[in-house]
């Protein structure tokens, strides 16, 4: 007589939902701003998408960055949830609830990162800069969340074997195109400093000081 063995099966279908709200959030954003969503991809070898919607009012709260605020949210919760998967499964028990968490620490360090933003733009009384700084990463996180997607789909819809070279390969061409986007972000930010120094210190407490918080927030 054989014995019945439990067997357990965690079902992913929870990830097929989030693909599907992701993508229909980009359906809509392309649907009501078609002509915007098109001159978004611009940004790959043009300025030209900053200055023509930069004089936008409101320049960061509104439909077009709200809608892209949740795509890249989902985009790099489920990003960080593939690292952890691939590399790291040890730390994974229930995998949507992992997700959830990760997906709280993401929208934890925009909030955090939003508030230093203001604070420093009051502390250095750049208020305007700091806003126009806030438009060019808003759209150059925008821009990296379409070109994310795809990554998405390939490592969820591909066999496990190939999953740690999909991700490498995509995270090298998405990491290039940030360090670029980056570099051309603090060249037009019209954030000045007398010394490199502020500007080293602006720019650490800006980036850095939100990530490491919700890091330790994270790992506890």
């Amino acid at each position: 007589m054989f014995e019945g063995q439990e067997r357990l099966l965690i079902s992913n279908d929870w990830i097929t939902i989030i693909l599907l709200i992701v993508l229909l959030l980009i359906a809509i954003v392309k649907y009501l701003f078609n002509e915007r969503f098109s001159k978004l991809f611009s940004l790959v070898y043009s300025e030209k998408y900053y200055s023509d919607y930069s004089k936008t009012n409101p320049l960061i709260i509104n439909p077009f960055h709200t809608i892209f605020f949740f795509v890249s949210i989902f985009s790099i919760s489920l990003l960080i949830y593939y690292y952890f998967d691939i590399f790291k499964p040890q730390y994974i028990d229930y995998s949507s609830i992992f997700f959830l968490k990760i997906f709280i620490s993401v929208i934890l360090y925009v909030f955090l990162r939003v508030l230093i933003g203001i604070f420093l733009g009051v502390i250095f009384e750049k208020q305007n800069e700091q806003k126009y700084f806030t438009f060019l990463k808003i759209s150059n996180l925008s821009l990296f969340s379409i070109y994310l997607f795809p990554l998405l789909i390939l490592i969820s819809y591909t066999a496990l074997s190939f999953h740690k070279s999909i991700f490498f390969l995509g995270l090298f061409f998405l990491t290039i195109l940030m360090i670029t986007r980056y570099y051309s972000m603090i060249k037009n930010s019209k954030i000045n400093f007398n010394s490199l120094f502020y500007l080293f210190l602006y720019l650490c407490a800006l980036e850095i000081t939100p990530f490491i918080v919700v890091y330790k927030l994270f790992v506890i």
